[in-house]
C-alpha cells in the first residue's frame, strides 16, 4: 500500500515507545516516520514533515507538553493528535477537548483501543477510551442520571442519524412512543430540537465522534 497513514510518537520512555511501534506495526496500513522525547522536538519535526497522526504523552523530557498539543492544533491542523497518558485530570481532559484533540487515552487502555484511536482520528472522528469517557460522565452525571436505559438509547439512535420512525423500529415500539421519549428528553436537557441533544452526547462522551 503506497498511502500509508503516516505516524510520529512523542513519548519519553523508550519502552512504551517500543510497546507503540509493535502494536502500531502489526498494521500494514500504518507506517511510524519519527519520533521524540520532548515537546519542543515533537513540534519541529511535525511542522516539517507530513504526519497524518501524533500519538503524544502530555508528559515528556522538556515537562508538560499541554501548550505543546495546543500550538499543534493551531499551526499543523492536518494532523491529528491522539494523547496517551497516565493523566486522567478532568480538568485537562476537558481542557485538551476543547482545543480540539482527536482521542485521548489512557496508558491503560488496550492495544484495539490504540489502533481504534488512531482510525477514528484519522478518519476526523473523535474517540475517547471507557476510562476517559467514564470519567466525563462523572462529572456531569446529575442530568444523565435523570436518563432511563430508553432514554439513553433513544438518544444515541438521534446521534446516528436515525428518524422516528427507524429508532421505533429498531426498538420495537411505536412512532408515537419514540416521540413521547422524545419529548421527556427535550425537557430533562433543556433542549428544542436533535442539534441540542447531539451537542449535549459530544459533550459529555455519550457519543464518540
Amino acid at each position: 500500500m503506497n498511502n500509508k497513514i503516516t505516524i510520529f510518537l512523542a513519548e519519553d520512555h523508550k519502552l512504551l515507545r517500543d510497546a507503540w511501534k509493535l502494536t502500531i506495526e502489526d498494521n500494514t496500513i500504518f507506517s511510524i516516520i519519527g519520533e521524540a522525547e520532548t515537546g519542543a522536538e515533537a513540534l519541529d519535526y511535525c511542522s516539517k514533515n507530513k504526519v497524518d497522526v501524533i500519538i503524544m504523552d502530555i508528559n515528556l523530557k522538556d515537562g508538560s507538553s499541554i501548550e505543546v498539543i495546543k500550538k499543534m492544533i493551531d499551526t499543523i491542523p492536518k494532523a491529528k493528535i491522539v494523547v496517551v497518558s497516565m493523566l486522567n485530570v478532568y480538568s485537562i481532559i476537558k481542557d485538551l477537548y476543547k482545543a480540539g484533540i482527536s482521542s485521548f487515552l489512557t496508558k491503560n487502555s488496550s492495544k484495539e483501543e490504540l489502533i481504534e484511536a488512531i482510525n477514528k482520528a484519522y478518519n476526523n472522528e473523535k474517540y475517547y477510551s471507557l476510562e476517559i469517557t467514564q470519567l466525563l460522565l462523572e462529572r456531569d452525571n446529575e442530568t444523565i442520571n435523570t436518563l432511563n436505559s430508553r432514554e439513553l438509547k433513544v438518544i444515541q439512535y438521534i446521534c446516528e442519524g436515525l428518524s422516528n420512525k427507524e429508532i421505533g423500529s429498531s426498538m420495537k415500539m411505536s412512532e408515537k412512543t419514540i416521540e413521547g421519549y422524545k419529548t421527556k428528553i427535550f425537557k430533562k436537557l433543556k433542549v428544542f430540537n436533535n442539534l441540542g441533544i447531539y451537542s449535549f452526547a459530544q459533550k459529555n462522551g455519550l457519543i464518540n465522534s
